[in-house]
């Protein structure tokens, strides 16, 4: 049996104003695969409790790279608004292509923002910069989360291992949004033994405890932690679930 751990960075879900538009930008305009979806009304206590944000409902599209997944919340209830780009949590995705100049042009196009500072980034239509790095050889997508919080030192997940680089700085200084506000609004970290790993979390609040799903083959917790930022811990049991790793073309060492 594992020994409890964070295996890797699993996903993270975005807050966005425009379900198709935000399609167009992550997989028409950078290279992201479809891999399923779902919606929940108002009045769904289960993710309510998750998000810890009375009166949800979104539609969700889930997306998948060489090397995680992207979760896009097109949420109706409550009314999205703009995240502050000094709020804690993430602060910028980096995401591999074989041609930046290429990727750039089709991410612009699809919707996506320039960003004058740095000819290799542009943001998401939800406001997110992304930077865009080379990989002629892949693995390709999602590669890098930078998450922003007042103080690194305390922060209670410094290091995540994986092909996903994971990386925390300073600077943030503003108010947490609100998981509905546009951009990125959660970091889900892949687990093994995830009781165990939610109990070594210090300083976390949970919002409830740990959720079996499909029938045992996966488990689920979010919480926020002392700092503002909403983490989603998940322990994937079999092939078989939905967000497996092995459904990943470069999973990473396991």
């Amino acid at each position: 049996m594992d020994q409890p751990r964070i295996v890797a960075l699993n996903h993270v879900g975005v807050s966005v104003a425009d379900l198709d538009r935000a399609r167009a930008f992550w997989v028409g305009g950078l290279g992201a695969l479809e891999h399923g979806g779902w919606s929940w009304p108002v009045g769904t206590a289960p993710a309510d409790e998750s998000l810890a944000t009375p009166g949800t409902a979104a539609d969700v599209a889930l997306l998948r790279t060489d090397t995680a997944f992207l979760e896009l919340f097109a949420f109706s209830a409550p009314r999205p608004e703009p995240r502050s780009d000094r709020a804690p949590g993430v602060a910028a995705l980096a995401w591999a292509v074989p041609d930046v100049a290429a990727a750039r042009e089709r991410g612009l196009a699809a919707g996506g923002a320039a960003d004058p500072r740095d000819p290799a980034a542009l943001r998401c239509p939800d406001g997110t910069p992304v930077r865009l790095v080379a990989a002629p050889e892949g693995p390709t997508g999602l590669v890098g989360v930078t998450v922003r919080v007042p103080d690194p030192a305390a922060h209670v997940v410094r290091e995540v291992l994986g092909p996903v680089a994971h990386e925390v700085v300073g600077g943030a200084d503003a108010p947490p949004a609100r998981p509905v506000d546009l951009g990125v609004n959660h970091v889900c970290l892949d687990v093994a033994g995830i009781a165990a790993v939610r109990a070594h979390l210090d300083g976390v609040r949970w919002h409830h405890d740990v959720t079996e799903s499909s029938g045992g083959i996966a488990a689920v917790c979010y919480g926020t932690t002392a700092d503002g930022v909403l983490v989603e811990l998940l322990e994937s049991r079999s092939p078989e679930a939905f967000l497996s790793r092995c459904r990943l073309a470069r999973p990473g060492p396991a």
